[in-house]
């Protein structure tokens, strides 16, 4: 049997990666932000580009900086940035030890990065797959991913992670501590926003009546 989990924001850090190359982006234009403005608002549900418009970038330089940030986000030098959430490899270790197979399901625009970046955050050992799918029509595409695995449960942290399990009839359990905020979860619909993943293994033990080994 199946676990999907997404990976940025769920199983690893997401925003000192986002943050830096946003202030890197600004940087070349002479231009700077609060940054830690902009992950609030992005948490609570803009894009980069609305973000910056929000915090007075006018509407043609916010595009353009946040052209240029989606283009560098995925760059190997900025991945280095990326780390694995305090307790992730635990929980991991506490799915695989009960039986659960586990894929990781995200969207990244360049899939050839992925498996070097799981393998240096030390995380390859504990999945038995992944699956990258295109950004841009990432809840339709994750929900195809899902139903294909048959999976029993994906954990994620946005909407579109909810979106996806609600197009593939798969319980989500959402972490609240990636890319969307726990209220601005809950107003996209999610019943039950969990603190991290280690909360979110615990519900699902709860409510699927299973035990752990941890």
């Amino acid at each position: 049997m199946k676990l999907a989990l997404d990976l940025d924001g769920t199983l690893i850090s997401c925003e000192p990666r986002q943050s830096a190359v946003l202030q890197a982006v600004l940087a070349q234009c002479g231009e700077r932000v609060d940054l830690g403005r902009v992950w609030e608002l992005k948490r609570n549900g803009a894009s980069t580009e609305q973000a910056l418009v929000q915090l007075g970038f006018d509407p043609t330089s916010a595009r353009r900086a946040s052209r240029s940030w989606r283009y560098s986000i995925e760059a190997p030098f900025w991945l280095g940035l990326d780390s694995v959430f305090s307790g992730v490899t635990e929980v991991l270790g506490a799915m695989r030890a009960v039986g659960w197979r586990l894929i990781v399901v995200t969207a990244r625009s360049q899939r050839e990065w992925v498996p070097q970046q799981l393998e240096r955050l030390g995380l390859s050992p504990w999945l038995d797959g992944v699956v990258v799918v295109p950004p841009h029509e990432a809840a339709t595409e994750k929900a195809a991913v899902l139903r294909d695995l048959s999976a029993v449960a994906f954990f994620g942290d946005t909407e579109s992670d909810y979106g996806a399990s609600r197009a593939a009839g798969v319980p989500f359990y959402s972490v609240g501590g990636g890319q969307r905020c726990a209220a601005f979860l809950a107003r996209a619909g999610v019943k039950q926003v969990h603190l991290d993943l280690a909360a979110a293994w615990s519900a699902f033990l709860t409510e699927t009546g299973r035990k752990s080994d941890s």
